[in-house]
């Protein structure tokens, strides 16, 4: 069954039981609003098709703010997801790099400015000091400015193929770095590498965790597994990003 029959038989069920006040219908809306989450790894001028060119990424900003989406904070994105709290506001979208490069504060931070967006940065904490990577004070920059930062772990090995204790160690010493550079709650995860298991996401739950992202193509609602949270990858050889996501926001 597809989506949009669903979504018919749903709201044919609630009418049929005279749930037909306003309220319940916006209720039965916001449980299948569609929020699309574009995962980002590079922005610079490194071989690979990770990275994205700072071209390219300015061009994709423009493209989204010029076709009506709105970037939200993950904060945002998790009240109104996981606490079922707070507005969005029209065409949310939730932009988000993985592994912490140093070049997402030197290229996608300012860019993100120009275009009044905002993203969320995973970061593998292991590698904080490397010289290719991001810096507490970067870190603690770009917060200020409402980025919004998540937990990637500190070795960035595949948590799917870890033991409870090592997958507990990773989890709760990468939060606590984040914590203690930001002063808040570090409560949302990504995956490294898109790896987990029943396992991981069972320690994640007794950690204080509320949500974490996989790599897996699709897009995000109220109805989604919160442990199972997909994004949309981009690599160099897509086209812009309005046609990724016309591609695989689904």
């Amino acid at each position: 069954m597809n989506r949009r029959r669903f979504l018919k038989l749903c709201a044919s069920s609630l009418l049929a039981a005279g749930c037909n006040q306003p309220w319940n219908m916006l209720a039965l809306s916001a449980a299948f609003r569609k929020i699309p989450v574009v995962l980002y790894h590079r922005i610079g001028y490194t071989a690979g098709q990770l990275t994205i060119t700072p071209e390219r990424f300015d061009n994709d900003m423009r493209l989204l703010r010029d076709y009506g989406y709105n970037s939200i904070s993950l904060e945002k994105f998790q009240n109104y997801l996981l606490n079922k709290t707070g507005e969005l506001p029209e065409n949310p979208l939730l932009i988000t790099f993985d592994d912490g490069y140093l070049d997402n504060y030197e290229y996608a931070y300012p860019l993100l400015r120009r275009y009044g967006m905002v993203g969320a940065f995973f970061v593998i904490t292991g590698l904080l000091w490397e010289q290719d990577r991001l810096k507490p004070e970067h870190i603690s920059e770009m917060a200020q400015a409402g980025m919004s930062f998540g937990s990637h772990t500190v070795t960035h090995r595949q948590l799917g193929k870890l033991a409870s204790a090592d997958i507990q160690e990773e989890l709760n010493s990468s939060r606590s770095t984040m914590e203690s550079i930001l002063g808040k709650p570090v409560q949302t995860l990504a995956y490294p590498q898109g790896s987990y298991s029943a396992d991981t996401i069972k320690v994640a739950k007794e950690n204080g965790y509320l949500g974490a992202f996989t790599t897996t193509y699709g897009t995000c609602s109220r109805s989604a597994e919160y442990f199972e949270l997909r994004r949309i990858p981009v690599f160099n050889y897509d086209g812009n990003i309005i046609s990724v996501l016309n591609k695989h926001a689904y």
